[in-house]
C-alpha cells in the first residue's frame, strides 16, 4: 500500500490528497489482495479519481485536462452538436458532484481498467440514455400539444394565448438575455439538466436553501421583466393584463425549458 501511495503521488505531485484517505480508499477496493494484485491496479487513475471525489485542489482541472477529450469523443460517437455538450455537462456533474441519493460516480471506479476506458463506457451509456429520454420527452410533448392546457379551458384565456403568443416568446428571450450570468446558469441547470437544488448547492458551495432562494429569485426576476415588457408593449386593458399575467406565470417554466434547450 505504501508503494502504491508513493507511485500515485509521483504521478500527480501538484494534487495534495491526504495519504491516509487514499490508503483507506485503496484498502476498501483491494483489501486482502496481494502486493502483485494491488500493483496491477490503475493506481494513478485511482488517485486522481479519489482526489476528485475528496475535492482536492487542482484535481478537477487535472481530470478534465486528461480525460475531457476522451469523454467528448465517446459522446460524439452517439450524439453530436449542442446536445453533445449538454450530455458532457451532465456526465461530468454525475461523476464529480453526484446526485441527492448517492455520491459522485467516480467513487465507484475500482481501478481494474484504465480510467480512460471506464469513462468512455460511462459516457457512451450516458449518451444512449439521453437519446432515450429525449425521444420519450418528444412523444410526451406531442401528446400534450394535442390537449388544451387546464387554464385554456376559459375562452378568454385561449384568445389571450393566441393573441400574445409571439409577444410572450419575444419578451422571454429578451428577459433571459438581460438576466445575470449566474441566473441563466442556475435556470439551465434546473430546467434543462434537471439538477436537484442540493446538487446545485454543491456546485456553488452553498446550502440547499440558499440555492433554492437563488433559483426562486432568478425565476421571479424573469417573470417581472416579462410582465413589465408586455404591459409596456401591448397597451391591453387592465382585465386583459391581469389574465395575461396569470397566463405568463403558468407557462413560464415550460416555455423557459423549451427556450433553454434550443439555445
Amino acid at each position: 500500500m505504501r508503494a502504491a501511495v508513493i507511485r500515485a503521488r509521483a504521478a500527480f505531485p501538484d494534487i495534495v490528497l491526504d495519504e491516509e484517505a487514499f490508503a483507506r480508499h485503496l484498502t476498501s477496493i483491494a483489501g486482502g489482495s496481494s502486493s502483485a494484485e494491488v500493483s496491477a491496479l490503475a493506481i494513478e487513475d485511482l488517485y486522481l479519481a479519489c482526489a476528485c471525489v475528496a475535492g482536492a485542489p487542482g484535481s478537477v482541472a487535472a481530470f478534465t485536462a486528461r480525460h475531457g477529450e476522451g469523454v467528448r469523443n465517446a459522446i460524439a460517437r452517439v450524439v453530436r452538436g449542442a446536445d453533445a455538450a449538454e450530455i458532457e455537462q451532465r456526465i461530468l456533474e454525475d461523476l464529480l458532484v453526484g446526485a441527492t441519493d448517492g455520491p459522485p460516480k467516480l467513487a465507484s471506479y475500482a481501478g481494474r481498467a484504465p480510467l480512460e476506458r471506464w469513462l468512455g463506457v460511462a459516457a457512451h451509456r450516458a449518451a444512449l440514455m439521453w437519446l432515450r429520454e429525449n425521444r420519450a420527452e418528444g412523444r410526451a410533448r406531442e401528446g400534450a400539444a394535442s390537449q388544451p392546457a387546464a387554464g385554456d379551458a376559459q375562452p378568454e384565456v385561449g384568445l389571450l394565448k393566441e393573441r400574445y403568443r409571439g409577444e410572450f416568446a419575444q419578451a422571454l428571450k429578451q428577459a433571459l438575455s438581460r438576466a445575470p450570468d449566474r441566473d441563466r446558469v442556475l435556470l439551465r441547470l434546473h430546467f434543462v439538466n434537471a439538477l436537484t437544488l442540493e446538487a446545485i448547492g454543491k456546485m456553488y458551495g452553498v446550502s440547499q436553501p440558499t440555492a433554492s432562494r437563488w433559483l426562486a429569485a432568478a425565476r421571479e426576476g424573469l417573470l417581472d421583466e416579462i410582465k413589465a415588457t408586455l404591459t409596456e408593449r401591448l397597451g391591453a386593458s387592465s382585465g386583459e393584463l391581469a389574465s395575461l399575467a396569470a397566463l405568463v406565470a403558468s407557462r413560464l417554466d415550460l416555455s423557459l425549458s423549451l427556450l433553454l434547450r434550443a439555445a
